[in-house]
């Protein structure tokens, strides 16, 4: 991949931020569906499809960003996704009906987070230091998540839903004069551009963006379900919304261990170490599903996937390929987020909650297959 330009340097810090805004009720999902849930009596299946709904618009944008990355006008697209985004999440309260709320979050996913999103990838695919600019996006998604965490319940407590949505909103909003930092649009050679894109992947991109994908499905599935998870493990909802704090502080530490790490101990074999341990939290569980290992499964667990997670968007961009397979990346990204909370959400009422965890650990596992497939056509045609 080529070497970037000025303008994808000097954007980095404003793609940081749109990186951890974009995705951030998705983040939120446990915390926001719950109190959403509670304010308008939703099943557990219809809040896997509302959480499903939040990731489909990075799907849609990123299949469709082979037309509109080089076309439009990167700071314009960027404000009016941020101004959808607000009008989206200040709409959930008028509309309280199951239908109106999936078409509406389903609406503002399309044209507000997807190509935020797809923005983002795209500068930070471009920037000298791919590794060490997605291990600071992901670091300033979980610092704005955590925080968001804390305050959205007590945005509900004192001001019921107007709370949270008021709340919410201000996020975006606040963003909306960060845009005019982005480059206008990509001078992307023919070998980058995204309008010769996915037909055109080598298969080892194909493999490193399952492996995305895949990751993306495991803590997805996983974190969406955590609060169902410790209620069957005896852990009171006070204490999981402290629990899914303390998780996401590990998870920055984690994301901002992995630019030294690849550095110090290489790519590969990082973020193999950091998928067997994420593995092995799995295991208590299974034995006794209690409070001591919920607790351990989610602080070990959200350090190593933060940790591993940077290895994937690294080993992509240094190909050949990788910025237009990067325009790809929000698409399996957000599939695997869809998708994850949906297989959860119809299964766990036959499968019992350990369905979530069953789910991560296959992801997890087949994740790092692909990952080692990819890496190892990478190392091939290199040769």
């Amino acid at each position: 991949m080529q070497a970037a330009t000025d303008p994808f340097e000097r954007a980095a810090s404003a793609a940081w931020i749109l990186y951890a805004l974009a995705p951030l009720i998705t983040y939120c999902s446990p915390v926001y569906f719950g109190l959403l849930s509670a304010h308008n009596g939703l099943s557990e299946t219809q809040v896997g499809l509302l959480a499903g709904a939040e990731s489909i618009g990075a799907v849609v944008a990123s299949l469709g960003a082979k037309w509109w990355i080089t076309r439009l006008d990167w700071r314009h697209t960027a404000a009016v996704s941020l101004i959808i985004m607000v009008a989206g999440i200040l709409a959930t309260v008028v509309v309280t009906s199951f239908v109106g709320l999936l078409a509406v979050r389903t609406a503002t996913s399309v044209f507000g987070g997807g190509p935020l999103l797809v923005i983002a990838i795209t500068v930070l695919s471009g920037t000298r230091l791919p590794d060490r600019n997605f291990a600071f996006a992901f670091a300033a998604q979980l610092l704005i998540g955590m925080f968001v965490l804390l305050l959205l319940p007590l945005a509900d407590a004192e001001a019921g839903w107007w709370g949270v949505a008021g709340g919410l909103s201000i996020c975006f909003a606040a963003l909306i004069p960060a845009t005019s930092r982005l480059p206008i649009g990509a001078k992307l050679t023919d070998e980058m551009t995204p309008t010769n894109g996915a037909v055109r992947l080598s298969t080892g991109s194909w493999l490193l963006l399952l492996s995305i994908g895949l990751l993306s499905a495991s803590t997805q599935g996983s974190w969406a379900f955590s609060e169902i998870l410790g209620r069957a493990a005896g852990m009171p909802l006070n204490k999981t919304s402290l629990l899914l704090v303390g998780s996401s502080i590990l998870a920055v530490v984690g994301s901002l261990a992995a630019a030294p790490m690849a550095t110090a101990w290489g790519r590969g074999r990082s973020y193999f170490a950091g998928s067997v341990i994420t593995l092995l939290c799995l295991v208590p569980l299974y034995v006794d599903l209690g409070v001591a290992a919920y607790v351990q499964y989610y602080l070990i667990g959200a350090f190593m996937t933060a940790f591993i997670a940077p290895f994937q968007l690294g080993a992509l961009s240094d190909r050949h390929d990788g910025t237009a397979a990067a325009t790809l990346t929000p698409a399996v990204q957000a599939a695997g987020m869809m998708l994850g909370p949906m297989l959860v959400g119809l299964t766990a009422t036959t499968y019992g909650p350990l369905s979530s965890v069953s789910l991560a650990g296959a992801c997890l596992l087949s994740a790092a297959l692909a990952y080692a497939s990819g890496s190892r056509s990478q190392a091939i045609t290199s040769t």
